[in-house]
């Protein structure tokens, strides 16, 4: 059964069947995990989610020192004796965290990660529909 925490999962399917993915985790800036790959139950994910909202922030504060003082942060990648962790920006507050064997075709990831990023960032962007008083939607 399908979570209403989990309920972005199914768009990291693309990016789980890759062989050297470990899992994907779709969160909120904030820590809160919003979607993520069969490959880890919720509460994992919950972890991931909370541990990688901070690794983000660490990348954030150091993003003007790099570059000026409007110098966005688009990624953040940590190089692990066992694997590599990507973190990419979705939209404005969401953000995609990926977890590879350090074989990876990191090229090959990124794009894959990048066409994911626009699709899921179209996705929280669409506003929610709410039932109307005569039975109809409105935005």
């Amino acid at each position: 059964m399908t979570t209403q925490v989990n309920k972005l999962g199914w768009m990291l399917g693309d990016l789980s069947s890759m062989p050297e993915v470990r899992y994907a985790v779709l969160l909120a800036s904030d820590g809160l995990a919003l979607g993520y790959s069969e490959s880890v139950d919720r509460d994992t994910a919950d972890k991931i989610a909370a541990s990688t909202s901070g690794f983000h922030s660490i990348g954030v504060a150091l993003a003007p020192y790099t570059g000026g003082a409007k110098n966005g942060l688009r990624q953040v990648v940590g190089e692990f004796d066992e694997g590599l962790l990507f973190v990419k920006t979705v939209g404005n507050n969401a953000l995609l965290a990926v977890s590879t064997t350090e074989t990876v075709d990191a090229e090959v990831l990124t794009y894959r990660m990048n066409g994911l990023t626009e699709r899921l960032g179209a996705e929280l962007a669409t506003p929610a529909r709410h039932q109307g008083g005569e039975g109809g939607t409105r935005p």
